[in-house]
């Protein structure tokens, strides 16, 4: 299966999905560097198994670990999660390997998250906005 129609059927049930898809993109193509969570790996495998094979989702992960570096989550960030200030335990893994790294922004559609991080939140289409000469329109 083409891994754009993959991320597309993937995305499109879900808000900000074309800024997504461009700002994946622009990753793959720019001087911007990525990071994902080991963690959120698997969330992204749930999402991609519902639209695709077994063999397509796994190497849609393979894709994306190829252009992502993978920030491993371990004891100290879990411990750092669970003390955290953050809406969920998710999003304080996140947080927590951020700020380990540490990055620029974190990218999320969630407005709640990250609201006392000292990195700041972006949406794909704030990032891409600030840092990236494209434009999107969200159908």
């Amino acid at each position: 299966m083409d891994t754009n129609i993959l991320l597309d059927a993937a995305m499109s049930e879900r808000p900000g999905w074309a800024a997504a898809t461009l700002l994946m993109d622009e990753f793959a193509f720019g001087a911007a560097e990525g990071y994902v969570a080991a963690s959120s790996l698997k969330d992204v495998y749930y999402v991609l198994s519902k639209y695709a094979s077994e063999p397509d989702a796994r190497a849609f992960i393979i894709a994306v670990m190829d252009l992502f570096k993978i920030v491993a989550v371990e004891e100290s960030l879990c411990r750092m999660s669970a003390l955290s200030d953050e809406p969920d335990y998710e999003d304080g893994l996140i947080r927590a390997c951020a700020e380990r790294i540490p990055v620029d922004c974190i990218i999320s559609r969630d407005e709640r998250a990250f609201l006392t991080s000292p990195i700041r939140r972006l949406s794909a289409q704030e990032y891409l906005d600030l840092f990236c000469e494209v434009e999107t329109i969200d159908l």
